[in-house]
Protein backbone atom coordinates (compact mmCIF):
# COMPACT_ATOMS: atom_id res chain seq x y z
CA UNK A 1 0.00 0.00 0.00
CA UNK A 2 0.99 3.18 -1.02
CA UNK A 3 1.67 5.33 2.68
CA UNK A 4 3.24 8.51 1.33
CA UNK A 5 3.76 10.70 -1.82
CA UNK A 6 5.98 13.58 -3.10
CA UNK A 7 6.18 15.44 -6.16
CA UNK A 8 8.58 17.71 -7.40
CA UNK A 9 8.25 19.74 -10.71
CA UNK A 10 5.22 17.07 -11.86
CA UNK A 11 2.74 19.04 -13.62
CA UNK A 12 0.84 22.09 -11.72
CA UNK A 13 2.73 20.74 -8.72
CA UNK A 14 6.32 22.23 -8.26
CA UNK A 15 5.91 20.72 -4.83
CA UNK A 16 3.63 18.83 -3.08
CA UNK A 17 4.04 16.02 0.06
CA UNK A 18 0.73 13.53 0.76
CA UNK A 19 1.39 11.93 3.86
CA UNK A 20 -0.71 9.19 5.76
CA UNK A 21 -2.58 7.49 2.80
CA UNK A 22 -4.82 4.78 3.50
CA UNK A 23 -6.17 1.88 1.71
CA UNK A 24 -8.95 4.09 0.44
CA UNK A 25 -8.15 7.83 0.06
CA UNK A 26 -10.52 10.22 -1.52
CA UNK A 27 -9.40 13.45 -2.89
CA UNK A 28 -11.10 16.79 -3.57
CA UNK A 29 -10.25 20.61 -3.90
CA UNK A 30 -10.96 22.99 -6.71
CA UNK A 31 -10.91 22.89 -10.18
CA UNK A 32 -7.17 22.90 -11.34
CA UNK A 33 -5.64 22.09 -7.99
CA UNK A 34 -4.46 18.67 -9.83
CA UNK A 35 -6.33 15.86 -8.63
CA UNK A 36 -6.19 13.87 -11.96
CA UNK A 37 -2.36 14.90 -11.74
CA UNK A 38 -1.89 12.85 -8.54
CA UNK A 39 -3.69 9.90 -10.03
CA UNK A 40 -1.46 10.16 -13.59
CA UNK A 41 1.84 10.67 -10.89
CA UNK A 42 1.37 7.04 -9.31
CA UNK A 43 0.07 5.84 -12.37
CA UNK A 44 3.72 6.61 -14.16
CA UNK A 45 5.65 5.99 -11.17
CA UNK A 46 4.33 2.23 -11.39
CA UNK A 47 4.52 2.22 -15.01
CA UNK A 48 7.12 4.13 -15.65
CA UNK A 49 9.03 1.09 -17.15
CA UNK A 50 6.79 0.34 -20.36
CA UNK A 51 8.02 2.17 -23.23
CA UNK A 52 4.42 4.01 -23.85
CA UNK A 53 4.10 5.28 -20.57
CA UNK A 54 3.99 8.58 -21.59
CA UNK A 55 1.57 8.03 -24.48
CA UNK A 56 -0.43 5.87 -21.56
CA UNK A 57 -1.04 9.37 -18.80
CA UNK A 58 -1.34 11.64 -22.38
CA UNK A 59 -4.73 9.24 -23.21
CA UNK A 60 -6.06 9.48 -20.23
CA UNK A 61 -6.38 13.11 -20.75
CA UNK A 62 -8.01 12.46 -24.40
CA UNK A 63 -4.65 13.49 -26.08
CA UNK A 64 -2.80 11.69 -28.48
CA UNK A 65 0.76 12.82 -29.49
CA UNK A 66 2.90 10.93 -32.13
CA UNK A 67 5.84 9.21 -30.92
CA UNK A 68 8.00 11.80 -32.27
CA UNK A 69 6.98 14.74 -30.18
CA UNK A 70 9.02 15.94 -27.29
CA UNK A 71 5.49 16.87 -26.10
CA UNK A 72 4.99 12.94 -25.09
CA UNK A 73 7.10 14.26 -22.15
CA UNK A 74 7.50 17.64 -21.63
CA UNK A 75 3.83 18.33 -19.99
CA UNK A 76 4.67 16.22 -17.13
CA UNK A 77 7.42 18.35 -16.22
CA UNK A 78 6.43 21.79 -13.85
CA UNK A 79 5.89 24.48 -16.58
CA UNK A 80 7.25 22.18 -19.13
CA UNK A 81 10.97 22.81 -18.00
CA UNK A 82 12.31 19.61 -18.66
CA UNK A 83 15.63 21.44 -17.73
CA UNK A 84 14.74 20.86 -13.72
CA UNK A 85 14.73 17.66 -12.32
CA UNK A 86 11.51 15.91 -11.96
CA UNK A 87 11.25 13.72 -8.98
CA UNK A 88 8.21 11.51 -7.85
CA UNK A 89 8.71 9.88 -4.55
CA UNK A 90 6.28 7.11 -2.58
CA UNK A 91 6.42 5.56 0.31
CA UNK A 92 5.45 2.06 -0.26
CA UNK A 93 4.88 -0.85 2.96
CA UNK A 94 7.77 1.54 4.37
CA UNK A 95 10.28 1.69 1.81
CA UNK A 96 10.83 4.37 0.27
CA UNK A 97 11.93 4.68 -3.43
CA UNK A 98 11.82 7.62 -5.92
CA UNK A 99 11.57 7.88 -9.62
CA UNK A 100 13.52 11.06 -11.81
CA UNK A 101 13.56 12.55 -15.21
CA UNK A 102 15.59 14.92 -16.64
CA UNK A 103 16.52 16.21 -19.99
CA UNK A 104 20.17 14.91 -21.67
CA UNK A 105 21.28 16.27 -24.17
CA UNK A 106 24.80 14.06 -24.39
CA UNK A 107 23.34 10.65 -24.63
CA UNK A 108 24.26 8.51 -27.64
CA UNK A 109 22.08 5.42 -28.35
CA UNK A 110 24.18 2.32 -28.19
CA UNK A 111 24.68 0.06 -31.31
CA UNK A 112 23.08 -3.21 -29.74
CA UNK A 113 19.40 -1.80 -29.72
CA UNK A 114 17.17 -4.95 -31.29
CA UNK A 115 16.37 -3.00 -33.94
CA UNK A 116 16.74 -2.98 -38.12
CA UNK A 117 19.70 -0.51 -39.60
CA UNK A 118 17.53 2.21 -40.89
CA UNK A 119 15.22 1.92 -37.73
CA UNK A 120 18.57 2.67 -35.72
CA UNK A 121 19.93 5.61 -37.84
CA UNK A 122 16.50 7.37 -37.07
CA UNK A 123 16.70 6.74 -33.54
CA UNK A 124 20.57 7.79 -33.04
CA UNK A 125 19.71 10.99 -35.55
CA UNK A 126 16.46 11.71 -33.36
CA UNK A 127 18.68 11.37 -29.94
CA UNK A 128 21.06 14.02 -31.95
CA UNK A 129 18.98 16.42 -33.53
CA UNK A 130 16.56 16.70 -30.48
CA UNK A 131 17.70 15.06 -26.64
CA UNK A 132 16.67 12.35 -24.56
CA UNK A 133 15.01 11.97 -21.32
CA UNK A 134 17.20 10.48 -18.78
CA UNK A 135 15.32 8.59 -15.57
CA UNK A 136 17.02 7.01 -12.48
CA UNK A 137 14.83 4.89 -10.43
CA UNK A 138 15.82 3.73 -6.93
CA UNK A 139 14.33 1.39 -4.37
CA UNK A 140 16.50 0.01 -1.56
CA UNK A 141 20.18 -0.88 -2.82
CA UNK A 142 18.15 -1.68 -6.22
CA UNK A 143 18.20 1.30 -8.87
CA UNK A 144 17.60 1.57 -12.81
CA UNK A 145 19.12 3.95 -14.94
CA UNK A 146 17.73 4.75 -18.71
CA UNK A 147 17.12 6.66 -21.46
CA UNK A 148 13.91 7.11 -23.65
CA UNK A 149 14.06 8.23 -27.31
CA UNK A 150 11.04 9.71 -28.86
CA UNK A 151 11.63 8.68 -32.97
CA UNK A 152 9.97 8.35 -35.98
CA UNK A 153 10.87 4.68 -35.61
CA UNK A 154 8.73 4.82 -32.38
CA UNK A 155 9.21 5.59 -28.43
CA UNK A 156 12.89 3.79 -27.54
CA UNK A 157 13.66 2.85 -24.22
CA UNK A 158 17.00 2.03 -22.70
CA UNK A 159 18.00 0.62 -19.77
CA UNK A 160 20.64 -0.78 -17.09
CA UNK A 161 19.27 -1.87 -13.58
CA UNK A 162 21.57 -3.17 -10.83
CA UNK A 163 20.38 -6.82 -11.42
CA UNK A 164 21.89 -9.54 -13.35
CA UNK A 165 21.31 -9.46 -17.09
CA UNK A 166 19.91 -6.30 -16.79
CA UNK A 167 16.77 -8.14 -14.68
CA UNK A 168 14.15 -5.75 -13.91
CA UNK A 169 12.24 -6.47 -10.81
CA UNK A 170 8.61 -6.32 -10.80
CA UNK A 171 6.06 -3.41 -9.55
CA UNK A 172 2.22 -3.92 -8.56
CA UNK A 173 -0.25 -2.39 -11.64
CA UNK A 174 -2.08 0.30 -11.17
CA UNK A 175 -5.22 0.55 -13.00
CA UNK A 176 -6.40 4.51 -13.89
CA UNK A 177 -9.99 4.53 -14.52
CA UNK A 178 -12.25 7.84 -15.66
CA UNK A 179 -15.37 8.16 -17.81
CA UNK A 180 -13.96 8.19 -20.97
CA UNK A 181 -11.82 4.97 -19.96
CA UNK A 182 -15.00 3.15 -18.71
CA UNK A 183 -16.88 3.98 -22.25
CA UNK A 184 -14.14 3.19 -24.68
CA UNK A 185 -13.74 -0.26 -22.52
CA UNK A 186 -16.74 -2.64 -22.92
CA UNK A 187 -14.47 -5.56 -24.27
CA UNK A 188 -12.29 -5.41 -20.86
CA UNK A 189 -15.08 -5.47 -18.72
CA UNK A 190 -15.98 -9.22 -20.41
CA UNK A 191 -12.35 -10.15 -19.99
CA UNK A 192 -12.38 -9.24 -16.70
CA UNK A 193 -15.75 -10.69 -16.10
CA UNK A 194 -14.50 -14.17 -17.43
CA UNK A 195 -11.07 -13.75 -15.39
CA UNK A 196 -13.34 -13.22 -12.30
CA UNK A 197 -15.49 -16.63 -13.21
CA UNK A 198 -12.60 -18.45 -13.51
CA UNK A 199 -11.27 -17.75 -10.46
CA UNK A 200 -14.38 -18.82 -8.51
CA UNK A 201 -15.20 -14.89 -7.82
CA UNK A 202 -18.43 -14.17 -9.87
CA UNK A 203 -20.48 -14.72 -6.42
CA UNK A 204 -18.60 -12.25 -4.75
CA UNK A 205 -19.61 -9.57 -7.37
CA UNK A 206 -22.90 -10.29 -7.44
CA UNK A 207 -23.02 -10.04 -4.08
CA UNK A 208 -21.43 -6.52 -3.86
CA UNK A 209 -23.84 -5.43 -6.76
CA UNK A 210 -26.59 -6.53 -4.88
CA UNK A 211 -25.76 -3.75 -2.09
CA UNK A 212 -27.10 -1.26 -4.87
CA UNK A 213 -29.96 -3.39 -6.81
CA UNK A 214 -30.96 -6.25 -4.64
CA UNK A 215 -33.08 -7.94 -7.33
CA UNK A 216 -29.63 -8.69 -9.18
CA UNK A 217 -29.52 -12.10 -8.93
CA UNK A 218 -26.71 -13.51 -11.57
CA UNK A 219 -24.37 -12.58 -14.22
CA UNK A 220 -23.16 -14.34 -17.12
CA UNK A 221 -22.13 -14.12 -21.21
CA UNK A 222 -24.26 -15.37 -23.90
CA UNK A 223 -22.44 -14.94 -27.63
CA UNK A 224 -24.81 -13.53 -30.34
CA UNK A 225 -24.07 -12.33 -33.59
CA UNK A 226 -20.28 -12.79 -33.35
CA UNK A 227 -20.59 -10.75 -30.40
CA UNK A 228 -19.92 -11.95 -26.32
CA UNK A 229 -21.80 -9.91 -24.25
CA UNK A 230 -22.31 -9.60 -20.73
CA UNK A 231 -26.09 -9.99 -18.81
CA UNK A 232 -27.08 -9.79 -16.15
CA UNK A 233 -30.24 -11.13 -14.48
CA UNK A 234 -32.61 -8.84 -12.62
CA UNK A 235 -35.51 -10.94 -10.85
CA UNK A 236 -36.96 -13.64 -13.72
CA UNK A 237 -35.19 -11.06 -16.62
CA UNK A 238 -32.59 -11.40 -18.65
CA UNK A 239 -30.65 -8.10 -19.73
CA UNK A 240 -28.09 -7.18 -21.59
CA UNK A 241 -25.94 -5.18 -19.40
CA UNK A 242 -25.87 -1.90 -21.57
CA UNK A 243 -29.52 -2.03 -21.09
CA UNK A 244 -29.56 -2.17 -17.33
CA UNK A 245 -28.24 1.57 -17.00
CA UNK A 246 -25.75 3.62 -16.88
CA UNK A 247 -24.88 3.56 -13.25
CA UNK A 248 -25.29 0.00 -12.88
CA UNK A 249 -22.64 -0.52 -15.56
CA UNK A 250 -20.18 1.94 -14.01
CA UNK A 251 -20.23 0.16 -10.80
CA UNK A 252 -19.95 -3.40 -12.44
CA UNK A 253 -16.69 -2.12 -14.31
CA UNK A 254 -15.46 -0.42 -11.07
CA UNK A 255 -16.06 -3.70 -9.24
CA UNK A 256 -14.64 -5.66 -11.47
CA UNK A 257 -11.30 -4.08 -11.86
CA UNK A 258 -10.77 -4.32 -8.23
CA UNK A 259 -12.02 -8.19 -8.08
CA UNK A 260 -10.44 -8.98 -10.99
CA UNK A 261 -6.81 -7.51 -10.29
CA UNK A 262 -6.49 -7.77 -6.40
CA UNK A 263 -3.50 -7.02 -4.50
CA UNK A 264 -3.23 -4.30 -7.28
CA UNK A 265 -3.66 -0.27 -7.28
CA UNK A 266 -7.30 1.30 -8.40
CA UNK A 267 -6.89 4.80 -9.68
CA UNK A 268 -10.13 6.77 -9.67
CA UNK A 269 -10.38 9.86 -11.62
CA UNK A 270 -13.85 12.00 -10.59
CA UNK A 271 -15.61 8.79 -9.11
CA UNK A 272 -19.29 10.13 -8.86
CA UNK A 273 -19.86 10.48 -12.47
CA UNK A 274 -22.68 8.69 -13.69
CA UNK A 275 -24.16 8.53 -10.60
CA UNK A 276 -26.71 10.10 -8.77
CA UNK A 277 -26.20 11.09 -5.39
CA UNK A 278 -28.73 8.73 -3.88
CA UNK A 279 -25.97 6.29 -4.38
CA UNK A 280 -22.96 7.57 -3.33
CA UNK A 281 -23.29 5.65 0.36
CA UNK A 282 -24.08 2.20 -1.18
CA UNK A 283 -21.50 2.67 -4.12
CA UNK A 284 -18.42 3.67 -1.27
CA UNK A 285 -19.47 -0.06 0.73
CA UNK A 286 -19.63 -1.90 -2.18
CA UNK A 287 -16.00 -0.13 -3.39
CA UNK A 288 -14.96 -0.60 -0.04
CA UNK A 289 -15.70 -4.07 0.54
CA UNK A 290 -14.24 -5.17 -2.62
CA UNK A 291 -11.40 -3.43 -1.75
CA UNK A 292 -10.66 -4.86 1.43
CA UNK A 293 -11.47 -8.68 -0.08
CA UNK A 294 -9.25 -8.37 -2.80
CA UNK A 295 -6.41 -6.45 -0.74
CA UNK A 296 -6.94 -3.27 -3.43
CA UNK A 297 -5.87 0.21 -2.62
CA UNK A 298 -8.46 2.79 -3.73
CA UNK A 299 -7.02 6.41 -4.62
CA UNK A 300 -10.09 8.38 -6.26
CA UNK A 301 -10.84 12.00 -6.96
CA UNK A 302 -14.06 13.83 -6.79
CA UNK A 303 -16.09 17.57 -7.16
CA UNK A 304 -19.13 16.28 -5.55
CA UNK A 305 -20.00 17.52 -1.41
CA UNK A 306 -22.61 14.86 -2.17
CA UNK A 307 -19.92 12.16 -2.44
CA UNK A 308 -17.74 12.94 0.21
CA UNK A 309 -21.15 12.70 2.42
CA UNK A 310 -21.92 9.55 0.68
CA UNK A 311 -18.13 8.08 1.57
CA UNK A 312 -18.46 9.51 5.03
CA UNK A 313 -21.81 6.86 5.21
CA UNK A 314 -20.67 4.04 3.23
CA UNK A 315 -17.31 3.67 4.99
CA UNK A 316 -19.67 3.70 8.21
CA UNK A 317 -21.39 0.56 6.84
CA UNK A 318 -18.22 -1.43 5.58
CA UNK A 319 -17.00 -0.77 8.92
CA UNK A 320 -13.60 0.57 7.15
CA UNK A 321 -13.48 4.14 9.11
CA UNK A 322 -9.66 3.15 10.02
CA UNK A 323 -8.53 2.61 6.58
CA UNK A 324 -10.14 5.89 4.94
CA UNK A 325 -8.95 9.30 5.20
CA UNK A 326 -9.91 12.67 2.69
CA UNK A 327 -7.36 14.59 1.45
CA UNK A 328 -8.36 18.39 0.23
CA UNK A 329 -5.80 20.04 -2.62
CA UNK A 330 -5.56 23.99 -1.87
CA UNK A 331 -3.78 26.20 -4.28
CA UNK A 332 -2.05 28.58 -2.50
CA UNK A 333 0.27 31.22 -3.89
CA UNK A 334 3.39 29.80 -2.22
CA UNK A 335 2.17 26.43 -3.99
CA UNK A 336 0.00 23.38 -3.31
CA UNK A 337 -0.91 22.21 0.11
CA UNK A 338 -2.67 18.91 0.83
CA UNK A 339 -4.92 18.61 3.96
CA UNK A 340 -5.55 15.65 5.99
CA UNK A 341 -9.04 14.50 7.11
CA UNK A 342 -9.45 11.18 9.21
CA UNK A 343 -12.84 9.60 8.88
CA UNK A 344 -14.16 10.66 12.17
CA UNK A 345 -12.40 14.65 11.31
CA UNK A 346 -13.99 14.56 7.84
CA UNK A 347 -17.61 13.52 9.54
CA UNK A 348 -16.75 16.47 12.64
CA UNK A 349 -16.08 18.70 9.38
CA UNK A 350 -19.59 17.72 7.53
CA UNK A 351 -21.84 18.15 10.86
CA UNK A 352 -20.58 21.62 11.17
CA UNK A 353 -20.73 22.60 8.10
CA UNK A 354 -17.84 23.32 7.02
CA UNK A 355 -16.47 23.86 3.88
CA UNK A 356 -13.95 20.49 3.02
CA UNK A 357 -13.97 20.35 -1.07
Amino acid sequence: MIEMLKFENFRGFKKIELSELKPITLISGKNNTGKSSILEGIFLFLDHISPDCFSKINYFRGTTIPNNSLLLWESIFYHMDTGKQLQISIKKENIFSSLTYLRDDTFIPPNDINTSPEMMNQIIFSAKSAYTLKFQYQRGIYSEDGHFIASPAGMVRNITTSLVHNQIDPMPSAYFINSAIINSNNSLIAEWFGRVELEGKKQQVVNILQLIEPEICDLSTIAANNQVQLYVKIGQQLLPLRLAGDGLNRLLYLILSIVANPDNIILIDEIETGFHYSMFPKLWESISKAALENNCQIIATTHSYECIVGAIDGIEKADRKSDFCYLRIDKLESGNLAILYSADLLKAAVMTNMEVR
